[in-house]
């Protein structure tokens, strides 16, 4: 008996969420689903690379200050187990702790692209950082994804690391300019993997 409980519970479950997404899909865009047309998966916003209308108000309380944290610990993660090890030439191959120094650098990545996502919600919450910074901490999020992506793979591509570093950079100044400039933060090790 407990075993048929069991086996019918996720049926039961799996049939009340809906095998169709076209009540969902109709929810998201508020469009009404046509019988027999396809249907397509909503558009979100992280999908898309062109920036989002800017909210008129502040839609998340102390956006900017959670911009600066979250900008400036990705700035120092990067710096500290990409960009200098990089220049220190650890990554280069025979290097002293090569292989920990990449394994260090793709787990700071990701932390990197974490801080990331965290800052670009939160300059999607205020309007002045959205007119001003949603375009560059896109354009900066794509780099580090690239980068992380082959560091995760092993591979050390300094023509990356530099786009990387120039957009980090740039986004820098933009933030400044827009009365939100961040420092590099240090990290905890323990955040990043020891």
């Amino acid at each position: 008996m407990l075993r048929k409980t069991f086996v019918i519970i996720p049926i039961i479950l799996l049939a009340l969420s809906g095998c169709s997404s076209k009540s969902r899909d109709a929810a998201v865009t508020g469009a009404a689903p046509t019988v027999g047309a396809p249907t397509a998966p909503a558009a979100t916003p992280t999908d898309s690379a062109t920036p989002t209308a800017c909210p008129t108000a502040a839609t998340r309380k102390f956006a900017k200050t959670r911009f600066i944290t979250n900008a400036g610990l990705a700035a120092g993660a990067f710096k500290r187990y990409i960009y200098n090890p990089y220049r220190k030439g650890t990554f280069k191959s025979g290097a002293k702790g090569q292989k920990r120094s990449i394994v260090k650098a793709a787990a700071a990545g990701l932390f990197v692209l974490d801080q990331l996502r965290r800052a670009k919600a939160n300059v999607k919450a205020d309007p002045t950082l959205c007119r001003s910074l949603s375009a560059p901490m896109q354009h900066l999020s794509v780099l580090m994804s690239g980068l992380v992506g082959k560091l995760k793979r092993g591979e050390v591509d300094p023509t990356s690391i530099g786009s990387a570093s120039g957009a980090l950079e740039q986004t820098r100044g933009t933030a400044g300019s827009a009365g939100a400039g961040f420092k590099d933060k240090d990290v905890p090790a323990n955040m990043i993997g020891g």
